[in-house]
């Protein structure tokens, strides 16, 4: 596939680019980092965008543009949602991540209007759209960190596997092990955008892909991490847990 062969340098482009006009963040050393993998992900939905419903498609594009708003123009205080949601109702100030929670609700309650189902499909739908970009959030505060997390995810969709042909098999695989590459030698970040993304595509496959008994073991798990990350900080945890931590830093240069 034509992707497959210029998508290195796609992502050189994007990094160059955001780098060439400021739209970069320091990272937790304290270098300089330009959030460009998000739109490396959007690219390459761009390109197998054939595979998606129009309804799922406009629901990763909200969660691009409004992921990109965020790390462009959001401040680094209130943290979290509720920091976000109890900041506005206390002053009225809408922040970009409480513009980016709004509009993901906005999002997928249209798209759980738009498709077909009953009531307990669309609420599985719901949670499934809601849940996932805001767990990949959580875990986007070191390299590599996100897609560790997604890894486990081959677990509940591996039968999807045999449903694809290899030459696309190879190309994602080829897709993610660039974007990886390219954050886990810092010449990139995912960023709120990148991350939330990835956590939309997670979302929809599987919605489409994935039985409702499978659904709601990934939405236990979500709900799961959820509660852990109220009460205690996942980079504590990880950096107090040796086995934790040593996974962390694969394939971090």
């Amino acid at each position: 596939m034509a992707i497959v062969i210029i998508y290195p340098i796609i992502l050189w482009v994007c990094s160059s680019f955001f780098k060439s006009v400021g739209w970069s963040v320091k990272n937790y050393l304290g270098v300089e980092v330009p959030y460009s993998l998000g739109l490396g992900v959007f690219i390459a939905i761009l390109y197998f965008s054939f595979l998606l419903n129009a309804v799922f498609f406009l629901y990763l594009s909200v969660l691009y543009v409004t992921g990109f708003i965020d790390d462009r123009f959001g401040t680094k205080y209130p943290k979290g949602l509720k920091g976000h949601v109890s900041l506005f109702f206390r002053t009225g100030r809408v922040t970009t991540g409480f513009l980016k929670l709004v509009s993901t609700l906005a999002v997928s309650f249209s798209v759980i209007f738009l498709v077909e189902g009953g009531i307990m499909e669309k609420l599985t739908m719901f949670l499934l759209l809601v849940l996932p970009p805001h767990v990949m959030n959580l875990f986007d505060t070191r390299p590599l960190r996100v897609w560790k997390v997604m890894s486990i995810h081959l677990l509940f969709f591996l039968p999807l596997f045999y449903q694809m042909t290899l030459s696309t098999i190879l190309s994602l695989l080829f897709i993610a092990l660039c974007l990886m590459y390219f954050e886990g030698t810092r010449k990139g970040m995912l960023g709120d955008n990148g991350a939330t993304l990835l956590g939309g595509v997670l979302s929809v496959v599987a919605i489409v892909h994935l039985s409702i008994t499978w659904q709601w073991l990934l939405i236990s798990f979500y709900l799961l991490i959820i509660l852990i990350t109220e009460r205690f900080s996942i980079s504590e945890w990880i950096e107090k847990t040796p086995l934790l931590r040593k996974i962390d830093r694969w394939g971090v240069s």
